[in-house]
């Protein structure tokens, strides 16, 4: 399960610019989870990860009738709002933890393949010059629909209840996607 949010900022150009800048740069471990005795007043939730997306435009260049933005997209990793229940490391065995871990990964990947998402179109996109702004905030929000939709199908065909054949299917499709995106 995830959490978004947009923020907007515009910057002066980096080197860094138009990239999907992803924090932690790595799959996650337990470490990046607080620990809670209870997630959200549910019992039968053992954990979940949070993320955010910030989108800063760094640059806006004015063509004859339009102009065209460079941003950078930032997925991070909600440290305090990631959370595993504490009896879940003292009921469970090491494959069952390895098992949510490896589940909770793809939440996050999903944060990723939005953040990569949101650079394609944008990239490809050619605003307009009074309303690149509400142009910008549809495109995030239009993607931020579709990560709701992505996180509930993922955990409806993965984790209720536990069916490795549709988590492989996921994973294939994490790694499919998220080359494909990084291509571009």
């Amino acid at each position: 399960m995830l959490f978004s949010e947009i923020g907007l900022k515009i910057n002066n150009p980096t080197k860094n610019e138009g990239k999907v800048l992803i924090h932690p740069n790595r799959p996650l471990n337990w470490d990046d989870f607080k620990r809670v005795d209870l997630i959200g007043d549910r019992s039968t939730i053992n954990a979940i990860t949070q993320s955010t997306c910030e989108i800063d435009i760094l640059k806006i260049t004015q063509k004859k009738e339009y102009v065209t933005l460079v941003v950078n997209v930032k997925i991070n990793l909600q440290k305090e709002l990631s959370q595993v229940k504490n009896n879940f490391f003292n009921t469970r065995d090491e494959q069952t933890k390895k098992r949510v871990l490896h589940h909770e990964n793809g939440h996050f990947l999903i944060a990723q393949i939005i953040g990569h998402r949101i650079l394609k179109e944008v990239n490809n996109f050619q605003f307009d010059k009074k309303a690149h702004k509400a142009q910008l905030n549809n495109i995030i929000q239009d993607n931020f629909k579709d990560w709701k939709r992505l996180d509930s199908q993922y955990d409806a065909q993965s984790t209720k209840p536990h069916h490795p054949e549709m988590q492989a299917r996921w994973d294939r499709f994490f790694q499919s996607e998220l080359e494909s995106l990084q291509k571009e």
